[in-house]
């Protein structure tokens, strides 16, 4: 882990309205026209729990669809304001542009995703930007720490939070495993019938459980969710280990942002790693179109550590990724053809912007 730290101010640069489109690319998401989507079903009576798969097909639009999209409304925005945008961007420019941000996530299809095409449209809106002092935490590099599983702490859930959106994942190993105290709490939440389904999720097959702890601790529905795909068949049989992070401590990232005029500063914990051969793919869950600030300075500096990170430890390679449900399926689909390295979701692209 790199723990060392330097703060800096610097002013940032103005941008001119297209200072953004002069890259020559925009930051698309991973996209696929289809993707198989599970449903748990779960009987009120019995309790027993039905997944259902089914083949969801995405709306995608050609290059020249959304370059003639983007053209029209440059073209009505330069007759309001007077502005000469379409000629700086014609759609052979625009269609260019496109091309070369399909190709950046690696996609040859030719089309594009419904949250690409808008996010094409909003990155021809940029608006002129103030240049501001920023607080800057600079990463300086040492002999990194080695963070054993084995040292992870003790993670805990109230009964209240069961109650409430809180989830427990175990399996038959867990009933057997641990300290006498958990393995007695467990049974008997097992037994405890007021507790909602979702409370407690038993992992059927213990061989998809791959994680060193006895149990693991979801805090919230896209928590519970992603786990749910974690001990998938088909995911599963992609990854060789995985362990969800506690809430404070284990492995911490700082990061420096500014909310409203005032410079802020604050470390957060990424909430999985998953072990896939010699790479750990790590992951942060955020609420879909969670769009800030805090969250754009986490994913910079969180890729700035583990870069730092590559570079001084040849062993493995770590990969950062911030994920949110509506990237969740593309996500698994992505670790079991393993183009997890270059995937990124819909809510990062966003964030890059």
């Amino acid at each position: 882990m790199i723990t060392s730290v330097t703060r800096k101010r610097w002013n940032t640069p103005q941008e001119d309205p297209f200072e953004l489109l002069k890259k020559g690319y925009i930051t698309y998401s991973s996209q696929a026209e289809k993707v198989e989507k599970s449903a748990t079903y779960i009987r009120a009576v019995s309790g027993e729990q039905d997944v259902k798969k089914t083949l969801i097909e995405f709306k995608m639009y050609s290059v020249e669809e959304v370059a003639q999209d983007v053209f029209n409304r440059l073209l009505i925005f330069d007759q309001e304001a007077g502005t000469c945008y379409s000629e700086q961007f014609p759609k052979g420019k625009i269609a260019e542009i496109i091309r070369e941000s399909l190709k950046r996530i690696k996609d040859e299809s030719g089309k594009v995703s419904e949250a690409n095409r808008n996010q094409t449209l909003a990155a021809f809106g940029v608006i002129r930007r103030k240049g501001t002092k920023s607080l800057r935490l600079k990463i300086e590099a040492q002999e990194p720490i080695k963070v054993n599983t084995r040292e992870i702490g003790k993670n805990s859930l109230g009964i209240g939070s069961l109650r409430r959106d809180s989830t427990i994942f175990y399996d038959d190993y867990s009933l057997s495993l641990g300290e006498a105290v958990d393995r007695k709490l467990l049974k008997e939440l097992e037994e405890d019938e007021s507790l909602p389904r979702s409370a407690l999720i038993k992992v059927a097959n213990k061989y998809n459980f791959k994680m060193p702890l006895n149990v693991a601790l979801a805090s919230y529905e896209p928590e519970r969710r992603f786990i749910r795909g974690l001990i998938a068949d088909q995911t599963d049989r992609a990854i060789d280990a995985w362990i969800k992070s506690l809430d404070v401590g284990f492995y911490s990232i700082e990061y420096s942002w500014r909310k409203v005029e005032h410079p802020k500063q604050g470390s957060f914990n990424p909430d999985l790693f998953i072990k896939v051969g010699s790479d750990i793919v790590v992951v942060e869950i955020k609420m879909d179109n969670d769009i800030s600030d805090e969250n754009r300075a986490k994913l910079k500096y969180a890729r700035e550590h583990f870069e730092k990170v590559n570079e001084l430890h040849n062993e493995q390679r770590y990969y950062f990724k911030f994920l949110s449900p509506g990237s969740f399926d593309l996500f698994f689909k992505a670790l079991s053809n393993g183009t997890y390295k270059d995937f990124k979701s819909d809510l990062e692209a966003k964030l890059e912007e």
